[in-house]
């Protein structure tokens, strides 16, 4: 039986200890002499192939001079520690989806900005119930064994809109994903006058991309950027069919950064998207009557 690959915090976390013991100079043999460890044992912290525990993260950023109250050290120690989702995982059972969709999800509760974008659909986070049951059914395989089980579970993942301090969400969404009638009329248009409803939030930040633009900087596909609290550290996630990826590399961030603000300055501003929203549920509404 394969073990499971590491996490995305542990390979960060082993990549930054191995980044700080460079840029101090000092070898392997070296470093384990400082802190009376092992080499082998620093070998597989740094290469993620053990589970660092909050007090030996602690002492090698003191033992490599990091002061207490340094940015780099607290965020080795969130990386070793994890955030608010280790709580919150336990109250809500993880349905069967692909390997890497728990992960994904505890990412998701620990940050606290969240950038979106999808051509066709409307984010998980700002669905509704019925929505969120039609897209799953409409997915064959799509490694939900229990629909139901699975909507409950996206609409608690809603719970970091709400909390104390609130989720921030940014998303750009195609035209397309307004104006297709997922679940039939009835469920598209409660879905779309949520939408409406949530865009008034203050940690709500949506901006619909017309059909009618001649330039889409996301054509290579739905991704999203998610800024985690517990490391402090950007992440890419593009989650597909059977499998998500995890884009943790610097650079390649950075390139999706700017994916990001173009769609946000090609996208329709925040009085035209509320229009937008507004004409599709008129558009809904008005074939109800039709229909009767």
């Amino acid at each position: 039986m394969s073990k499971r690959p590491p996490t995305v915090r542990r390979r960060r976390l082993g990549t930054q200890l191995r980044k700080i013991r460079e840029e101090r100079g000092l070898t392997l043999d070296e470093a384990a002499a400082l802190l009376s460890m092992s080499k082998s044992a620093l070998s597989r912290m740094e290469n993620a192939q053990v589970v660092a525990r909050t007090h030996e993260v602690n002492y090698i950023a003191m033992m490599y001079g990091l002061p207490e109250d340094d940015d780099l050290r607290s965020a080795l120690v969130g990386l070793a520690t994890g955030g608010r989702s280790r709580d919150w995982i336990r109250r809500h059972k993880l349905p069967g989806k692909g390997p890497h969709y728990g992960e994904y999800v505890l990412l998701e509760q620990d940050s606290s900005e969240l950038f979106t974008y999808h051509a066709d659909l409307i984010p998980g986070l700002l669905q509704t119930p019925e929505y969120a049951h039609a897209v799953m059914a409409s997915v064959p395989s799509s490694g939900v064994s229990d629909i139901d089980e699975g909507v409950a579970f996206r609409m608690a993942r809603k719970e970091a809109l709400t909390r104390p301090d609130p989720l921030l969400i940014k998303a750009v969404i195609g035209e397309a994903a307004i104006r297709q009638w997922v679940g039939g009329r009835e469920v598209m248009t409660a879905q779309l006058r949520y939408l409406r409803e949530l865009i008034e939030w203050p940690n709500v930040q949506v901006q619909i991309l017309p059909l009618t633009t001649t330039k889409n900087p996301g054509v290579d596909g739905s991704f999203v950027i998610l800024h985690v609290e517990a490391g402090n550290f950007p992440i890419v996630i593009v989650d597909g069919f059977r499998r998500t990826i995890f884009i943790e590399d610097d650079e390649d961030v950075v390139a999706y950064r700017e994916i990001q603000a173009e769609l946000c300055r090609v996208a329709a501003p925040e009085a035209e998207t509320r229009h937008c929203i507004e004409q599709a549920i008129r558009n809904l509404e008005s074939r109800g009557r039709e229909d009767r």
